[in-house]
């Protein structure tokens, strides 16, 4: 679901605080439950679903803002907690209550913009609710936008020549797994590698002090090259058995969150 107009504004709310989120896409919705009824032999009848209910799904998408990216990755810190997104498409204006972070992906291209991606999933006492009349119009203020500088991604103290692209991802299930994606054009200086990364570092701005760190990084499988007519491109996908930690650092403040 595109997003159109100014006036649309999606908004997550946690422990009576609201951050409204630049968002350029989002499917939260209440989608159909039930069971289906195979059609009768040797009649034309379509299997019919019995619906017994609603969930609420979907996802959104929304770039790293300074005013938002501690927000974020508190979310899935307390993955377990519970929170409201605010979504105000003008034509509608609905709450979904009580949602929790099923899984994410944070990916990025050189010199573009780090986009932060959360799929929602719903709980016992999850419902949709109406817009209250005394909840004024949340609107989203520009701040700064983070942009990923793919020659700054380190590999055990190694500065790597470039990773072009990332996608790193987290699911939440009985247990935490995260994996990350990276793609770069392959360079006999620092690839091939199959070995085991022991840290990887990639800077999110280091104007304001902000990074990621991931530890104990396993090869899933060998690389695999992308067609190209002059520079072979590759990517290779990495299990991340230790912890992601991300810092924010500088005058303002020195946070930690130990994913």
């Amino acid at each position: 679901m595109m997003i159109q107009g100014k006036s649309c504004t999606l908004t997550v709310a946690k422990d009576g605080e609201y951050y409204p989120l630049p968002y350029s896409e989002e499917t939260v919705r209440q989608a159909s439950k039930g069971y289906a009824l195979p059609g009768c032999i040797g009649i034309r009848n379509r299997e019919k679903l019995v619906e017994t209910g609603k969930s609420i799904t979907g996802c959104v998408v929304t770039r790293l803002e300074y005013n938002n990216i501690l927000a974020l990755f508190l979310l899935l810190f307390y993955s377990d907690d519970k929170f409201d997104i605010l979504v105000d498409r003008v034509c509608e204006k609905l709450i979904y209550k009580n949602i929790s972070v099923k899984e994410f992906e944070l990916r990025a291209e050189n010199n573009e913009p780090l986009y932060f991606r959360f799929d929602v999933k719903e709980n016992d006492d999850s419902y949709v609710d109406d817009w209250p009349v005394t909840l004024p119009a949340l609107s989203w203020s520009e701040c700064r936008t983070f942009y990923y500088d793919g020659h700054s991604v380190i590999a055990d103290l190694k500065t790597l020549t470039l990773v072009y692209r990332f996608e790193l991802t987290g699911k939440f299930t009985e247990k935490k797994k995260y994996q990350i994606t990276l793609y770069f054009p392959l360079n006999t200086e620092h690839y091939p590698t199959q070995n085991k990364i022991e840290k990887l570092t990639i800077q999110i701005d280091t104007r304001n002090g902000i990074w990621l760190d991931l530890y104990d990084l396993k090869p899933l499988d060998d690389m695999v090259d992308i067609n190209c007519a002059d520079t072979v491109l590759c990517f290779q996908k990495l299990e991340v058995s230790g912890a992601v930690v991300f810092y924010i650092r500088n005058a303002e403040q020195n946070t930690q969150v130990v994913l």
